[in-house]
């Protein structure tokens, strides 16, 4: 009985021993969890500063990209090269000189288009999109902007600018009560110091009477004559809702039917050209063509019914050929990759909608364009 009673003893002896060792480690492995868990919470915020770190230098770099690009053309000017016939020509510009006014388009200091700092611009958006995102792009070509705005010396104070448009004209996504003041034409008075920017803008409005909502086509009687610069933007509801037989054809030959978007837009940039450059005596007005950039929400359209749609390039493509056959100067956002909302960072930071600006894009927007102003002017 005894050795039974031992026996028993021994092994609840064995029991205590046992959680009490179990108990012991836990309370001695307990506080190196909660380190663990303290230092990861203490290494959170580092990460954050590193991100908002890396940040900060990527814009300093774009910033410093545009500054030595700016200064290259400088140095470029103030170096050129002078043939015989450019020495001949130059002594009698210099007894001109006195004549020419300080803030004149002749005294501008550099012809900028050619030397953009845009990557090659023969390659198709595909290949720029692999090579650069549109959010390096466009940050990078902003900050050349504002150097070119920042070093303008021509005078706008009695221009008047009227812009026909869509409602990324007329400042669509834009909070009440901020679209007066942010929508890009209003922006762009503001950067150039225009006299006045007459803003035709109206949300929904196509280029083709083919939809009936608002054509430009139409509309673009309502321009007022005394108009300087008439800028043309539209297509991007075209591209959402019309089909390959609505599209037309873009060969000259076959392209002048009303109803088609090739037909109304060579009768809108014609009759543009015939009315304000060609039979307007008391005014030139110099005439300018914006293609959409390249948006997700038109190639998600395109993806729903590929075979009867026709791809956002097309349009592009027609806005190009048609507007410099009417000699419109053109700027080609969409082949330039610039506020791409294919691209993540542009869609979550300025085109949250995939087609539409916020405040902070519609800026950007109006300076790369009060920018090539600035340069097409000076050439």
């Amino acid at each position: 009985m005894k050795e039974w009673l031992i026996r028993i003893g021994c092994v609840c002896l064995g029991v205590i021993l046992t959680l009490g060792t179990i108990h012991l480690k836990t309370l001695i492995t307990e506080p190196d969890v909660i380190d663990e868990k303290e230092v990861r919470v203490e290494e959170e915020p580092d990460k954050d500063k590193d991100d908002e770190t890396e940040a900060d230098k990527a814009i300093a770099d774009y910033a410093l990209e545009a500054e030595l690009k700016f200064q290259e053309l400088l140095d470029k000017k103030a170096t050129p090269e002078v043939t015989p016939e450019e020495s001949e020509e130059s002594s009698e510009d210099e007894e001109q000189e006195s004549e020419i006014d300080p803030s004149s388009i002749e005294s501008a200091p550099v012809k900028w288009i050619k030397d953009y700092p845009t990557i090659d611009s023969d390659c198709t958006l595909e290949e720029k999109e692999a090579q650069r995102s549109s959010y390096d792009e466009t940050m990078a070509v902003n900050a050349f902007d504002k150097m070119v705005i920042e070093n303008s010396t021509i005078d706008f104070s009695d221009v008047k600018i009227t812009v026909l448009g869509d409602s990324i004209t007329a400042g669509n996504n834009l909070e009440e009560g901020e679209v007066d003041q942010y929508n890009w034409p209003a922006q762009l008075k503001e950067i150039l110091g225009c006299k006045e920017v007459v803003n035709l803008g109206i949300g929904g409005s196509t280029v083709s009477c083919c939809v009936d909502h608002y054509p430009m086509c139409q509309r673009w009687k309502e321009i007022d004559k005394d108009s300087d610069i008439i800028i043309f933007m539209g297509g991007s509801n075209d591209i959402l809702f019309e089909n390959k037989w609505q599209f037309g054809e873009l060969e000259y030959e076959h392209r002048m039917t009303e109803g088609t978007f090739c037909g109304d837009l060579d009768a809108l940039l014609g009759g543009i050209k015939y009315e304000y450059r060609q039979h307007n005596d008391e005014h030139y007005s110099k005439l300018l063509c914006i293609t959409p950039p390249s948006t997700i929400l038109a190639d998600a359209v395109f993806a729903l019914d590929a075979n009867n749609m026709v791809h956002q390039s097309r349009f592009s493509e027609a806005i190009n050929q048609i507007a410099q056959e009417y000699e419109f100067e053109v700027i080609d956002l969409y082949n330039t990759n610039f506020l791409n909302s294919h691209d993540p960072d542009i869609n979550s930071q300025y085109v949250y909608d995939g087609i539409h600006c916020n405040k902070e894009g519609y800026r950007i927007l109006a300076e790369h364009i009060a920018s090539q102003i600035i340069q097409r002017i000076e050439q």
